[in-house]
């Protein structure tokens, strides 16, 4: 072919040639948008799971904050706490404060129980924050270096019911659903509202981090958008980030209620567009 017929024809296909480059980024961007729709469903449903499940706790723990104190509903307080711990698993101690934030019953599966122990806990975020916001979500923490744990402390409705204070470990169920999520090689992790990692696919990985207190996570720009974006910033959600461990991913996230807790599920780019790698 002559170099004249070759432009020719070269001049004749360019429109082609655009018309299949702009195709395939268009088809590119809708896959794009297809895959941060699943990945954003997933930490939703993932979210939801997490917030069911707390708030069925907290239901639970609410019905002990009926009775007035008194020194007559010491033997009903005791009742209430066993009933607890046998109905409620994830409960593995319930201590029952005074309106004065004096501890009066404590009942435990992993420890002694207590009654009129009178440890003084009204400086404590436990009965602090439960009284003037009715409910308190404490920090997760380890126990026996292997099972997470969080406090979650209720306020009666009345001044004289006092606060009830459970350690609850139900952690375990958010490790399982993060940990069994599949998301095409990527990953599923939860951050809490301190920065902290507390949740991994990888489990080893969230228990080293609440050892350490490492907030790394906390510093990826997805995690601070998603943030802004929970407190009404005027900030636009991130869909395409590096990951930990640096690789491109697509990623999505969603909040649980009632917590201040954040679900991350995240995917290479390289597995979402590797359709078209060869095209």
């Amino acid at each position: 072919m002559r170099r004249r017929d070759f432009i020719v024809a070269l001049a004749a296909a360019a429109p082609l040639l655009l018309w299949l480059l702009v195709a395939r980024a268009q088809q590119e961007r809708e896959v794009r948008a297809w895959q941060i729709s699943i990945l954003r469903l997933e930490a939703e449903r993932a979210a939801a799971s997490f917030g069911q499940a707390i708030n069925e706790i907290v239901s639970q723990i609410g019905w002990t904050t009926q009775l007035p104190w008194s020194v007559g509903t010491m033997d009903q307080r005791r009742f209430d706490a066993l009933r607890l711990l046998r109905q409620v698993p994830a409960v593995t101690e319930i201590a029952f404060l005074d309106a004065a934030g004096i501890e009066q019953v404590r009942v435990s599966r992993l420890a002694a129980n207590a009654t009129a122990s009178k440890a003084d806990l009204s400086q404590d975020p436990k009965f602090t924050e439960a009284v003037a916001h009715k409910v308190y979500f404490g920090p997760v923490y380890l126990r026996r270096e292997s099972e997470a744990y969080m406090t979650v402390s209720l306020a009666g409705t009345r001044p004289d019911s006092g606060v009830s204070v459970a350690e609850v470990g139900w952690l375990k169920l958010v490790w399982d659903v993060v940990s069994q999520m599949e998301v095409g090689g990527g990953q599923a992790y939860v951050i809490d509202g301190q920065g902290r990692l507390i949740a991994h696919r990888d489990i080893s990985r969230a228990i080293r981090s609440l050892l350490q207190g490492s907030t790394e996570f906390a510093g990826l720009p997805q995690v601070q958008a998603a943030r802004a974006v929970v407190a009404g910033a005027a900030a636009k959600r991130i869909e395409i980030a590096r990951d930990i461990g640096g690789r491109e991913v697509l990623t999505a996230f969603a909040q649980v209620p009632p917590l201040d807790w954040l679900v991350f599920v995240e995917r290479p780019t390289g597995e979402t567009f590797a359709p078209f790698a060869g095209k």
